[in-house]
């Protein structure tokens, strides 16, 4: 491989330099590990795609602001165990570390851009922003977010998951590229860890110079396509941003109102089934109360006749006594 560089130093190399030098970079370093003979790690390299300015922007705050960066990971596991239990009130006591999240995020994002001479417009901002909401969605947008190599900006409407098609660097066999420690997983051992092909492919694995050529020409005109006219296409992003983030927080607030009806109605579910209890055994016991009168009744009426049994006797004792006389 060039100057022994793998697949992950000129991945972070490629994902620090600003959009403008990406392309160059990469062909540079395409270029010198074809002269080594590594056609694997060519390719590796090749496929590697040139980050958004609003990107390019998050993945340098991930690597200069570890504070935020972690923030992000808590935050975002909170969240979703509050949202997977249904806690109405965890959700509102995360609310404003949520907010305060996102601001400082966006804020450091604006900082470190500006810092490296490209300040970022405010539609950039907003992409910036929209793609921290839905790494605070989805575990797998988080572990995109903080490897450092994220390609695009992600979005996140309230409902389904995180689309993250090309949105980050990824080797071959799919494993997510990180540059920063403790981001997402690094690949395992194989050809797109090490460089590419254990470290000394032969120059017959490369594929033939013109067609490589083309390839990269045609993947460098793509992205200068997608440059040109990019500022409309921001500011029509910027309004679907915002309209899904409106969503999103109207969502937010009707999730908790659904969430606090439930816990109430579960509530006077309860008292009810406690009522009811308490109700069934009041009839048990005013039911074994009627047993026992009815009995009572009973018994009494049967002594009546007894006694009166005995009158009668005795009445006709003391008439058949006085006839004697």
């Amino acid at each position: 491989m060039a100057d022994g560089v793998t697949l992950a130093e000129a991945t972070a190399r490629l994902y620090a330099v600003a959009p403008e030098e990406f392309v160059p970079t990469r062909t540079l370093l395409v270029a010198d590990a074809k002269a080594a003979g590594d056609g694997d790690l060519a390719r590796e390299i090749g496929r590697l795609r040139k980050p958004t300015v609003a990107a390019w922007a998050v993945n340098l705050a991930v690597r200069e602001h570890p504070g935020e960066r972690e923030g992000l990971v808590d935050v975002g596991r909170e969240l979703r165990a509050a949202q997977a239990r249904l806690d109405a009130a965890a959700l509102r006591d995360l609310r404003p570390r949520r907010e305060d999240l996102l601001a400082r995020f966006v804020a450091a994002a604006a900082e470190t851009a500006a810092g490296a001479g490209r300040p970022l417009a405010p539609a950039v901002l907003e992409e910036v922003r929209a793609t921290l909401v839905a790494a605070l969605a989805s575990e797998e947008a988080t572990a995109a977010v903080v490897s450092g190599t994220l390609a695009r900006a992600l979005s996140y409407s309230g409902l389904g998951e995180v689309d993250l098609t090309e949105a980050v660097a990824r080797t071959t066999s799919g494993a997510v590229l990180t540059v920063v420690p403790g981001g997402a997983s690094r690949p395992g051992k194989g050809p797109a860890t090490d460089g590419g092909g254990g470290g000394g492919g032969d120059a017959g694995t490369v594929p033939p110079a013109g067609q490589a050529e083309q390839e990269q020409a045609e993947q460098e005109q793509a992205e200068q396509a997608g440059e040109q006219g990019g500022e409309q296409a921001e500011k029509a992003r910027a309004k679907r941003l915002r309209a899904a983030e409106a969503a999103l927080a109207e969502a937010d607030e009707g999730l908790e109102e659904a969430v606090s009806r439930a816990e109430a109605a579960r509530q006077r579910a309860l008292q009810a089934r406690r009522q009811v209890h308490e109700a069934e055994g009041a009839l048990a016991k005013a039911r074994a109360e009627q047993r026992a009168a009815e009995e009572a009744v009973t018994e009494a009426v049967r002594a009546r006749a007894a006694a009166q049994a005995r009158r009668h006797t005795a009445d006709r004792a003391v008439t058949e006594a006085r006839r004697g006389n």
